[in-house]
């Protein structure tokens, strides 16, 4: 029972000291932080694991231009897949003839996601149970539109007279493309056979989608590989990297770098406190000394009391961390449980966390003398130590956080030039300083030789509170500028239908509709297909090799052209000038960059008209997230005037006018309909969810910094006790040591924040360049520094006057 008392009262000791109290409401919220930080990557990277096999139909897939060997069959049957085979081919009814991407798929497609059906062309979907029976085939509403037929009615492919039986609404490996989605239909593939649609020499895409456990991927394209014919590959999750696309990889980089500055935060209010604990355990450790007391019994009794009582609000934390990742884990709809990793790693951070910047601290004192413990004398070693472990601490807490040091190495560096380099550039700022405020008034002198006279302890915090203030405005202002910008590219009313094959004739009576149903008119693009034929007069198979167009395959395929007097809002120009007389052309700047194009270079391409040439004017940089229409090439007015053409636009229609659609695709029979609302309402969710993201990480991240400030007054508290009795014992009043005291936080927070705004300003162009592909602008944000001075004096005037702990000083 006596052991019990003992224990709990070992536990519970510690907790009497203000520094031990914030040193644990560190511990907390950086094992918050950091164990949600690694829920999210984890429940990201799964989510972005399962998206990509969506995507891709498969964990993997094996491609080719006609069906697998018998001995890549043996090998597949180990395993669970589905099979695809992709074609063009013509629908008929009656006198009228469609042509469709066609799609034949076995009993078990999909195997992952899901494929969206109705009963109507305008009913409301659900997801399919089963592929289509054989006998029946499954037309996407284009392909109804164009023919006017409807669910029930039959249609011919080939030989074969097939039962509408369902709407297409979205396939779940659905390409993305405005361009490339021809009306498409879906039937089983035990009617290709019957149809007679391929025979020898016919052109499809035979695709083998494949799932298979993560452990199983490696194994089975290996064995696969050596069976490969010449026309076949294997697509995976990895060589797709969707997870590297737009504003998601943004937000996720954005989300460490966020939580790693609440880390460093509170690491700097651990390390500051760390010396306010120290100095209060120094009378026991000189006492338990002289008594005989082994270095691993003071250990015990000094570290290990504190270091017990801190796994309390480092669980806490992490308990907590864990709610937050199930929530996040069923929002994105990964699963319903926490990645137990994330857990494990989150309780590891804290631990590096104290044993980096408050450990040191305290293990200086079993190296000193009982003297010097007593008489408050430093030791041999100093700070150095301390601070150099503290420096070193952050890389391990980035491994942890990242898995890799490359996303987060500028932050690191920083943090090291930051640590080592602003004491030694604040050191001759403030003796200079101390020089000219030397016919200051007596209350602004003595606040500022206070400061300047305890230099060791003056710029470690001062260079803390720095790094904690900018960093703090920093991220805010990243977290709300990538925000912005993702609102930016997403109004509340975004285009949700895209209408592709206008002719001439049909574009007056189209913007009447719209203006019938109130519809917002967007810009409309002609669109010619052509293919690329010809660079500087020579063919461009020979002027392009295949591997420069292997990541684009632009020389494979028709691509659509376009000619406007204007960059689109989407586009920017990074080189050159836009296209403003006809034969000329401007290029998307990746594309030219794969095809090794250059300003200048002359262009032949061929399309259903004479072949024509332009000159290239200069590269765009196209953000293909935005929702508008996007090209590779864009043409000054009047050079595809030959060209056969058809038109793209976009519109925005609420959801409860939905059913004027059908009397749209009534009028103009010929236009193929894309309806978007699905991706917008995911994107809408996205950013709703960002946003609760970037407000819980910006509370997160003040009160980190007001623990730093906590304990940078803590540490600063017993120092200025001893000077207010001196000033006292000397004659100084009430006031003056308020006023003195209020100047002396003033000039360290007010320092600080101005410092900080200087390192903020110069940390925009790098920040732009990696977040925002440009120059950050100036925001709001940066007064965010400020507050400190404004709390630290107000704190400072209103509180009394601190004295030594344990003296009562009396007025001679």
């Amino acid at each position: 029972m006596a052991s019990k008392q003992r224990t709990s009262g070992a536990f519970l000791k510690p907790w009497r000291s203000p520094a031990f109290r914030i040193q644990a409401l560190a511990m907390l919220v950086a094992a918050l932080a950091m164990t949600t930080m690694l829920a999210l990557r984890d429940t990201v990277n799964d989510r972005f694991s399962q998206r990509t096999a969506v995507a891709l139909g498969g964990d993997l897939v094996l491609e080719g231009t006609r069906f697998p060997e018998p001995a890549q069959r043996e090998l597949l049957d180990t395993v669970r897949h589905a099979e695809t085979v992709n074609f063009a081919s013509v629908l008929i009814q009656d006198d009228q003839f469609l042509l469709a991407s066609v799609r034949a798929v076995t009993h078990n497609y999909p195997l992952y996601g899901e494929l969206l059906i109705s009963d109507d062309r305008f009913s409301s979907p659900y997801a399919a149970q089963q592929a289509p029976a054989t006998g029946h085939i499954w037309l996407a509403g284009q392909a109804l539109d164009r023919l006017g037929l409807s669910v029930g009615d039959s249609v011919t492919l080939g030989n074969l007279s097939l039962n509408i039986e369902r709407v297409i609404v979205q396939e779940p490996d659905q390409q993305s493309g405005f361009y490339s989605m021809n009306p498409r239909a879906l039937i089983a593939v035990d009617d290709l056979e019957a149809s007679g649609v391929l025979g020898p020499g016919s052109r499809y895409k035979h695709h083998v989608l494949i799932a298979a456990p993560a452990a199983e991927h490696e194994s089975l394209t290996e064995r696969l590989e050596p069976t490969l014919r010449v026309d076949q590959e294997i697509e995976t999750a990895k060589n797709t990297e969707l997870r590297q696309r737009g504003p998601i990889r943004q937000m996720f980089l954005w989300s460490q770098l966020a939580v790693m500055l609440v880390i460093l935060l509170c690491a700097a209010a651990i390390y500051l406190t760390a010396s306010h604990r120290a100095r209060q355990q120094q009378t026991l450790c000189a006492v338990m000394k002289t008594a005989g007391a082994t270095q691993r019994q003071i250990a015990s009794r000094l570290l290990g009391a504190d270091a017990l009582a801190l796994c309390l609000p480092a669980l806490a934390g992490a308990l907590l961390a864990t709610g937050i990742g199930l929530w996040i884990s069923q929002t994105l709809e990964a699963g319903s449980h926490l990645p137990a990793g994330a857990l494990v790693q989150g309780l590891i951070g804290p631990a590096v966390l104290w044993l980096g910047f408050a450990a040191p601290t305290l293990w200086q004192q079993l190296q000193r003398s009982p003297l010097s413990l007593l008489r408050d004398e430093a030791g041999s070693t100093g700070q150095a130590l301390p601070l150099i472990i503290a420096v070193l601490a952050p890389l391990p807490l980035a491994a942890l956080l990242t898995g890799s040091l490359a996303s987060l190495w500028p932050l690191l560096l920083v943090t090291l030039v930051a640590a080592i380099g602003l004491p030694l550039l604040l050191w001759p700022l403030i003796s200079g300083l101390d020089r000219v405020i030397s016919k200051a008034p007596l209350a602004a002198r003595l606040a500022f030789r206070r400061l300047s006279r305890r230099k060791t302890t003056t710029l470690p915090l001062l260079a803390a509170l720095i790094i904690s203030l900018s960093v703090l405005s920093m991220s805010l202002q990243t977290g709300n500028q990538l925000l912005g910008q993702w609102r930016a590219t997403l109004p509340e009313q975004a285009p949700n239908y895209f209408v592709i094959n206008l002719f001439d004739n049909d574009i007056d009576g189209f913007k009447g509709w719209l203006a019938q149903h109130e519809s917002a008119e967007q810009p409309l693009y002609p669109v010619v297909r052509a293919r690329l034929t010809g660079l500087n007069g020579e063919p461009v198979r020979e002027a392009v090799t295949k591997e420069q167009d292997r990541g684009t395959q632009a020389l494979n395929r028709d691509l659509s052209l376009t000619e406007s007097d204007s960059l689109p809002d989407s586009n920017t120009l990074l080189e050159g000038r836009f296209a403003q007389h006809a034969g000329e052309v401007t290029v998307e700047s990746k594309l030219a960059e794969s095809l090794g194009l250059k300003v200048g270079d002359a262009l032949t391409f061929t399309g259903a008209a004479a072949p024509f040439d332009a000159t290239i004017t200069g590269f765009r940089e196209v953000d293909w997230e935005s929702f508008a229409p996007n090209f590779y090439f864009i043409f000054a007015p009047g050079t595809l005037e030959a060209q056969s053409r058809t038109w793209i636009t976009s519109f925005y229609l609420p959801e409860s006018e939905a059913g004027a659609l059908a009397e749209l695709v009534s009028r103009y029979p010929q236009i193929s309909l894309l309806d978007v609302n699905a991706i917008l309402t995911t994107l809408q969710e996205i950013i709703r969810q960002a946003s609760t993201a970037a407000f819980l990480v910006g509370v997160l991240l003040m009160i980190a910094a007001l623990l730093v400030l906590l304990a940078a007054l803590l540490s600063s508290a017993a120092q200025i006790g001893k000077d207010n009795q001196l000033l006292i014992i000397l004659g100084a009043g009430h006031n003056l040591l308020r006023r003195t005291t209020a100047l002396q936080a003033l000039y360290l927070g007010g320092g600080a924040a101005l410092l900080a705004n200087l390192i903020h300003l110069a940390a925009l162009w790098p920040l732009g360049q990696r977040l925002f592909d440009g120059a950050l602008p100036l925001s709001p944000w940066m007064l965010i520094p400020w507050l400190a001075p404004a709390i630290l004096a107000t704190l400072a005037w209103r509180l009394p006057p601190l004295k030594p702990a344990g003296h009562q000083v009396t007025r001679q």
